[in-house]
């Protein structure tokens, strides 16, 4: 379990090491090995540092996107990382070394958006998922579709693997999230979730955002946001439990209010404790500790304006933190002393939440 005490001093330094980038970001990922930090750009590139010595060592970004790069994932056994994009392309390539190589690219693994990326936890297949309502498992040796799946009625968002990888949950825009046997796609069961949805002014608002499954292998949490309104979202952001063996709605745990809208990615650090990141109005959001048993988060942290993703190191004691630069504005009327419009930009908060080993 993550130390709180620790985390707390970490937040209140009076000095958090950063990383500041060019664009925003949309996650940041550690790599397995630990010698990495990896983060999926707007500017369609996977941005890369070398943990190295005192400051992190900028590589050579890994090209070849089209769009705002989505999601990534690595494999654990190899120097292998899939990357998707709001283009629809799927690709493989290595994450170590100074040059970043290709495996293979699948242009149009997607028609438009890909929402979700999922790895299986052999890392033999990944599945992604999109607004064109597919569900569709790669051949991570070398690129080529094992299947593909249809079993939304409305854009998927978010997909996750059972932890014995032999089934995978996919959730969508209503917040209706499906499990499915891996071998022929056959439904399992379906979760309700729609309570992360609602239909204003013709406006279809929320849905199944996020996905992940407990390492007990026994819960499985879904989040989103309890959507009061569309145009500019209002909403509470929420994580409702699973149980997995029968389908029920355990509990709905609140993050925050109204205004902090979205919850926006989700790790377990062990024995039900989870991290959280949250992303609302301009100016808002927060990083999250809560436990699956509690009705109200242990600890929040306001320090870090729209955080959009979190990653924990493989050692349990770093945590990045992606979020968005202060003075953020979305409607141009921020500019610089020659006139132009300043865009938003994310910065990396690289915290150290305990001794290191």
């Amino acid at each position: 379990m993550l130390d709180i005490t620790a985390l707390k001093q970490a937040v209140d330094a009076k000095t958090i090491p950063a990383i500041k980038t060019d664009r925003q970001i949309s996650q940041v990922r550690y790599s397995p090995c630990g010698k990495y930090l990896l983060a999926a750009g707007h500017d369609a590139l996977v941005h890369r540092w070398e943990l190295v010595g005192e400051e992190p060592r900028l590589l050579k970004p890994a090209m070849g996107h089209q769009g705002w790069v989505q999601s990534l994932v690595c494999r654990a056994t190899a120097d292998v990382m899939l990357s998707a994009d709001s283009w629809g392309q799927l690709r493989c390539g290595s994450f170590q070394g100074d040059e970043p190589g290709v495996h293979w690219a699948v242009p149009s693994a997607h028609d438009g958006w890909i929402t979700g990326l999922a790895l299986r936890p052999d890392g033999e297949i990944a599945v992604t998922v999109g607004i064109d309502r597919a569900v569709r498992g790669w051949s991570v040796a070398n690129g080529e579709k094992q299947f593909e799946w249809m079993p939304h009625r409305s854009e998927v968002f978010s997909v996750a693997f059972a932890t014995d990888g032999k089934s995978i949950f996919s959730g969508d825009l209503d917040g209706r999230v499906i499990q499915s046997e891996l071998s022929d796609g056959t439904m399992i069961r379906e979760f309700d979730a729609s309570a992360l949805h609602v239909v204003n002014r013709l406006q279809d608002v929320g849905g199944a955002r996020l996905l992940a499954t407990s390492k007990s292998g026994t819960e499985f949490l879904v989040a989103g946001t309890k959507p009061k309104n569309g145009g500019n979202v209002q909403g509470v952001p929420t994580v409702l439990v699973f149980r997995i063996a029968d389908g029920t709605l355990l509990k709905s745990i609140e993050l925050g209010k109204e205004g902090d809208v979205y919850v926006t990615d989700l790790v377990e650090t062990g024995d039900q404790q989870w991290l959280a990141t949250v992303s609302g109005n301009p100016g808002t959001g927060k990083l999250v500790v809560f436990q699956v048993a509690d009705e109200k988060p242990v600890y929040e942290a306001t320090k870090f304006p729209n955080c959009h993703s979190l990653s924990l190191h493989p050692d349990g004691r770093r945590l990045a933190v992606s979020a968005t630069n202060s003075g953020s504005n979305g409607n141009g009327r921020a500019v610089d002393q020659e006139g132009k419009y300043a865009g938003n930009y994310s910065p990396i908060h690289l915290l150290v939440v305990g001794e290191m080993r």
